[in-house]
């Protein structure tokens, strides 16, 4: 006989040991969900996310070969970061109108800075203007994969911003210039950011010009003082100047009192030239010397004050727009040691320990080829391979006034004497030949240095 209830009390056994299976099965579910979540979210924190200016940039940029990476350093390609931090790429050195891939400029709004494969050096210079600044890098330019690449590190130098490589994150931040001057014009009322591409680079160092004005008042210029505060608004240099202009090249600032005079401070706040002169002007980074101007005349001071060049001459330096195809990076010290003077019309050379090594008794420097019927002779000034610069001497022989061009090198000694006719390169084969032209007989300049010169 079966016993009333049994099939119940079946039914509920078998019913509570589904529920507990069920149950069971949700929280290993719910486990492996957890589980599964936390490793995605893991892997997702270990992706390669590329950050610019607060914003991560997408896939397509992040997973490309815009980033390299060999050992500790970052390389970031030129070609492919060019765009994205506003600047525009071109191969070839900056106006050199070649297409060489071993090297490249980048021209942004206010600056173009130049590179070269396997140099440590780059250059910058002002937007419309000719006179380069020279940074060192750390490690030297690469190609790879057919682009040109720099390091993190170089590209802070070279375009101005801040990059960064967090290696746990696996991420890489980049901030630009731009958007670190709206950061602290915001932060800070009283930064003077807007006016002066200079100062805003300032930022990049730590620094920061301020004035004695909210910047969202609108003095007059002349109520307008200018100092230097840290990042962290903190008074290095007080706001006591008519203005205040940053040297990137050194980390130091000229800065002008209200008598009109010059002189420069330290990022510290030294005083390290009095304000004295009428204009000063970086002419040499790494050695700090200054183009110093009073009263119309020039002359060259170096980094504690101390006079090199007296200032005696009308003119320091020479015009580098009038030979352009010699790519002189500075015009003011050629191969690093001879500084061009001009006294009375006439033109001489000093050397960087403020000795005069060729007579100032030259009525101009470099020969001015493009008034031949020739179109294909260029400018001459300089002759690298032998560290040559090419000078004009007037003669007066029967009544008339005639010139004769010589070459000389950077420390003063004469290559060639001051008979020729003329001197200029032209371009062969993509090769830059020069040649002196005496008693209308050419010379190849390099030959004649080579058998004549000891």
């Amino acid at each position: 006989m079966e016993i009333i209830g049994t099939d119940k009390q079946e039914k509920q056994r078998k019913s509570k040991k589904a529920m507990i299976i069920i149950i069971v099965i949700l929280i290993l579910l719910l486990i492996i969900s957890i589980g599964l979540f936390v490793a995605i979210s893991y892997l997702k924190s270990q992706e390669f996310k590329f950050y610019l200016n607060g914003k991560v940039m997408p896939n397509s940029v992040a997973t490309s070969d815009i980033f390299v990476y060999e050992q500790d350093n970052v390389y970031v390609s030129l070609r492919d970061i060019a765009e994205i931090i506003d600047y525009k790429y071109y191969n070839g050195g900056y106006k050199q109108y070649t297409e060489d891939t071993n090297k490249c400029y980048l021209q942004g709004k206010n600056e173009i800075v130049t590179f070269e494969k396997d140099s440590k050096m780059i250059y910058k210079t002002p937007t419309g203007e000719v006179d380069y600044t020279y940074f060192n890098l750390d490690e030297p330019i690469k190609k790879i994969n057919g682009k040109l690449y720099i390091t993190s590190t170089g590209l802070n130098i070279a375009c101005n911003l801040q990059m960064a490589h967090n290696k746990d994150a696996n991420n890489i931040t980049i901030y630009t210039l731009p958007y670190l001057v709206n950061y602290y014009n915001t932060r800070y009322k009283n930064a003077s950011l807007e006016s002066s591409f200079n100062n805003q680079k300032a930022l990049l160092y730590g620094l920061l010009v301020v004035q004695n004005i909210d910047n969202t008042e609108k003095p007059s210029n002349n109520e307008l003082r200018y100092g230097i505060h840290n990042l962290s608004n903190e008074e290095i240099v007080g706001t006591k100047y008519t203005s205040i202009e940053f040297v990137e090249g050194s980390q130091e600032f000229i800065v002008a009192t209200e008598e009109k005079k010059v002189g420069i401070i330290t990022s510290e706040g030294e005083t390290k030239v009095n304000p004295q002169y009428d204009a000063l002007k970086q002419i040499d980074k790494d050695r700090n010397l200054y183009l110093a101007t009073t009263n119309g005349k020039n002359g060259v001071i170096e980094r504690n004050g101390k006079i090199l060049i007296y200032l005696e001459y009308e003119q320091i330096g020479i015009d580098a727009s009038a030979f352009p195809t010699n790519d002189i990076k500075n015009r003011y010290i050629l191969f690093n040691n001879a500084i061009p003077v001009k006294q009375n019309g006439r033109w001489g050379l000093y050397n960087i320990k403020g000795e005069l090594i060729l007579p100032i008794e030259f009525i101009s420097l470099g020969c001015i080829s493009k008034t031949s019927s020739d179109k294909t002779l260029n400018n001459i000034l300089i002759i690298p391979e032998i560290e040559g610069i090419v000078v004009c001497r007037q003669y007066e022989i029967e009544s008339r006034k005639l010139e004769y061009y010589g070459i000389y090198n950077s420390k003063g000694k004469e290559i060639a004497p001051a008979t020729l006719e003329a001197v200029y390169s032209v371009v062969v084969s993509g090769r830059e030949e020069y040649t002196m032209i005496h008693n209308g007989k050419a010379y190849d300049v390099i030959e004649y240095a080579t058998n004549n010169v000891h």
